[in-house]
């Protein structure tokens, strides 16, 4: 081979090698970093209680909320601190303890990524987590004999309940899928109690 036909071959192979190595020489471009996306709702949550057909109680909650990548949660204690007996000292002394009635509520968006993803079949819908910490007093009624006969849910105003009192406790943790304006059936629950039926309806409404 001749060096002159040598050399030019020599010489392409570095022009094609020249703009590969630059190539795998520059960085890669980094993806960037998604906007933190911070948008304020409010979440109306009503509690229903119904014997048979006939509603008894209907109590409604406002809480605001952030729908945030961050998930944070928004909180709402509604109550009063009961004092039950507990001990009884020998000289006669009741000794008391102090138990939490009434309403605990938490709400907070699972994750703004999942609810405005391809994930869902229908955009714009939001993923609320709500959980629900609800409790009553029950005082029972008692016949002659002192036995228990039935009884009802004190109500403020009323004189203190008897010595031993019943707290009837509702519990839910959902997970509701909502667009602005939606509202929702959350949950529905029997009182092995009262027989007494609640209703938790939720409605989603987005801040502008």
């Amino acid at each position: 081979m001749k060096v002159s036909s040598w050399l030019g071959i020599c010489a392409a192979l570095l022009l094609f090698a020249a703009p590969a190595a630059r190539a795998q020489d520059k960085p890669a471009t980094e993806t960037p970093a998604p906007e933190a996306i911070e948008q304020p709702a409010k979440l109306q949550i009503v509690l229903t209680e119904y014997e048979g057909t006939k509603k008894i109680s209907s109590m409604p909650y406002s809480i605001p909320f952030i729908l945030s990548r961050a998930s944070l949660t928004s909180s709402l204690r509604m109550g009063v601190r009961v004092p039950v007996n507990s001990i009884i000292s020998k000289t006669g002394e009741a000794s008391f303890q102090y138990v939490d009635v009434g309403t605990n509520i938490d709400v907070s968006d699972i994750d703004y990524r999942i609810s405005q993803s391809h994930l869902l079949s229908t955009p714009g819908r939001f993923s609320i987590q709500l959980k629900i910490d609800r409790s009553s007093l029950y005082v029972p009624s008692r016949d002659k004999d002192g036995h228990i006969d039935g009884g009802k849910d004190w109500t403020a105003g009323e004189p203190p309940p008897g010595d031993e009192p019943m707290i009837r406790q509702f519990r839910g943790d959902v997970t509701l899928l909502l667009r602005d304006g939606q509202e929702s059936e959350a949950t529905v629950a029997t009182d092995p109690l009262t027989g007494r039926v609640l209703k938790v309806e939720a409605t989603l409404t987005v801040l502008k």
